[in-house]
């Protein structure tokens, strides 16, 4: 772990302490690794005591990379220690006093990548789940899995996807039908995927893909994914349902978003710039839009006629207006 710790620093010595931990678990879950090698390496970037319990067993860890000589220490972590819950109990670092400055990134990483290790067991209920979304599996395979989570192969369900970080909290009557979690790596990072049925109000940030029977989720994932990465704020809920025939559009040019002319004229401007765009062409008029961007009518006009010549045509025209509104969506994923 100290080795690993070394080779990051002198892979780039001027990178955030931050993006060290990031990284430094993020190739502890890329290799398989268990609890004791998860923890070990948090008490190791720490300096101290790394602890974890399911409610049964509780397991910690020195910093040294041995078991501490205290013996087996608190079951539980004692208040004022740097704590997160997991989907199976609760991880620590055993610090008094002041934290240090990683203390928050290192058991935040450390929560995550224990919930993905215990998605991967053999057994476990998350572990049904991320077979259930993951396309490369058959169908009979998925329709297993999905017997073990109690979902009917043929029931409709929504696939939602959250930035890793998001604690899910859906109602408990939400979860006694359907609403298991699990974290995934995907193609474009750690996601953590939620299973809805019916109406079951979405919190932001929320990607939430199109209802599909429950045999057919990673076909609903994949758009749940696509719709997160499109998100304009931090607290939005993008539904891929809602897309329409823009969410086809956007699967097939998402390999070429950033090569689009319309995308690489958007990308030029800046954010006030593009701020601008976007009331412009969903407002019923210049001056409705001047209202709300707080500028002059005449102000706004002009800008918009030399925002025109920019993007080469007129977000406010029939056409124009769909275009823009693509080219918005692909620089989003073009960024991401």
């Amino acid at each position: 772990m100290q080795e690993l710790v070394g080779r990051l620093t002198a892979l780039d010595p001027e990178a955030s302490e931050t993006l060290k931990v990031v990284a430094y678990f993020d190739v502890l879950v890329a290799g398989g690794v268990g609890l004791q090698a998860l923890l070990r390496g948090a008490a190791v970037l720490s300096g101290t005591v790394a602890g974890a319990s399911d409610g049964r067993r509780t397991h910690r860890i020195g910093p040294d990379g041995g078991r501490p000589a205290d013996g087996a220490g608190p079951a539980d972590p004692r208040p004022g220690w740097p704590t997160r819950t997991t989907s199976t109990g609760r991880v620590w670092l055993e610090r008094d006093g002041s934290p240090h400055a990683n203390d928050a990134m290192v058991i935040e990483r450390l929560a995550l990548a224990v919930e993905l290790v215990e998605a991967r067991r053999p057994g476990h209920r998350d572990g049904a789940l991320e077979t259930a979304l993951d396309a490369a599996r058959g169908v009979e395979e998925r329709r297993v899995a999905l017997s073990r989570l109690r979902l009917d192969p043929a029931r409709v369900v929504r696939a939602v996807a959250h930035p890793v970080a998001h604690r899910v909290a859906y109602p408990v009557a939400y979860q006694a039908e359907a609403a298991p979690s699990t974290i995934v790596a995907t193609a474009n990072g750690l996601v953590r995927a939620v299973v809805l049925g019916g109406d079951a109000d979405v919190s932001g940030p929320a990607g939430v893909g199109v209802p599909l029977r429950a045999d057919e989720l990673p076909q609903s994932f994949r758009t749940a994914v696509l719709a997160l990465r499109l998100l304009p704020g931090s607290d939005a809920v993008v539904d891929a349902a809602a897309l329409g025939i823009l969410l086809a559009a956007i699967g097939v040019l998402e390999p070429v978003a950033a090569e689009q002319p319309d995308v690489v004229a958007l990308a030029r401007l800046d954010a006030r710039a593009r701020a601008v765009l976007d009331e412009l062409a969903a407002a019923e008029s210049v001056r409705a839009a001047a209202a709300v961007l707080g500028m002059h009518h005449s102000t706004l006009q002009a800008r918009h006629d030399a925002l025109t010549k920019d993007l080469g045509y007129d977000p406010r025209s029939l056409d124009g207006r769909a275009r823009f509104r693509l080219a918005r969506l692909l620089l989003r994923l073009a960024e991401d």
